[in-house]
This record gives structure tokens, sequence and C-alpha cells, in this order.
């Protein structure tokens, strides 16, 4: 299980935490609940559902901590910062990195994580319209963000 699940929970506290060690602690604890949980699936799909809405729960867990309430950035440690290699040097991730969080998660799931939008509605808590209007919105300024013809050659479905 570990080694199926553990990639994608990453990736997703990355995307939301913005950070390897707080996405590494997020991976745990969801990993834990995935081992300890009592739930069995039929299908892998709808184990997959489950991981990324534990993972969606303990990243808004994890905003809404004094931890991260209360930290600030090290300004003096930014050149010692870590990149996760899997994810390379990517111009497009930097700038669905610099999205509002409703646009980046919206981006994320989509295009990253291949859901539809009533499945995303169902993750984010909202519905499947909202999730296109954060759609639309999100590749808009992506495409501010990254050039008329790049921005459109990327985001085109």
């Amino acid at each position: 299980m570990v080694e199926r699940w553990s990639d994608t929970v990453l990736r997703i506290a990355w995307t939301w935490t913005n950070s390897v060690h707080d996405a590494q602690d997020i991976c745990q604890t969801v990993l834990l609940k995935l081992l300890t949980s009592s739930r069995r699936f039929d299908e892998e799909r709808l184990e997959r559902a489950w991981v990324i809405r534990v993972t969606v729960n303990c990243c808004k867990d994890w905003k809404k901590s004094a931890w991260v309430r209360r930290r600030l950035p090290l300004e003096a440690a930014a050149h010692a910062a870590v990149h996760l290699p899997e994810l390379g040097e990517s111009p497009v991730l930097a700038a669905v990195q610099a999205l509002p969080d409703r646009y980046r998660q919206a981006v994320y799931l989509r295009y990253y994580e291949g859901y539809e939008p009533a499945e995303i509605g169902a993750l984010m808590g909202c519905t499947a319209s909202q999730v296109s209007t954060y759609l639309y919105r999100g590749k808009a300024k992506l495409r501010k963000t990254l050039g008329g013809a790049y921005g459109q050659e990327c985001l085109s479905e």
C-alpha cells in the first residue's frame, strides 16, 4: 500500500504545503490512516478517491494548525531549499503553484491527477460548476503568466 499510494499522497500534499518536509509529514499521517483503517475497497478507483479525500482533509487540517499560522519563512535559508526531484524544474508547475489555493487545487486535480469536475467538486466540497469556473479562471491566469501560445498549448483539452 505504501508503494502504491505514497507518490500520489506526497505530490498532493506538496501542492498544498509547498514544502517537502510538511508534505512528508502529511504523507506519513495519511499512510498511517490507510494502514490502520478497517475500510476495504472492491475497486482501486474507490480506494484512490478515499486516499485523496483523506489527503486533502489532512492538508486542510495542516493549514488550520497553529504551527502553520505562527511560523515565518526563513529568508536566510532559501539557498538550502529542498526540491522534489521527480517534479523537476517545470515553469508550468511553478506557475500552477503560484495560483490561488482553489485554482491551484482544481488545476492540479484535473490535469495532474485526471479527475473530472464533478469528482473534484466532491473532493473540494463545492459544485462541479464552481470547479469549472476555478479551472477556467486558473487556466486564464496560467495563460497570462506563461504567455499565450505556451499556455494554450499546455492547457488545451
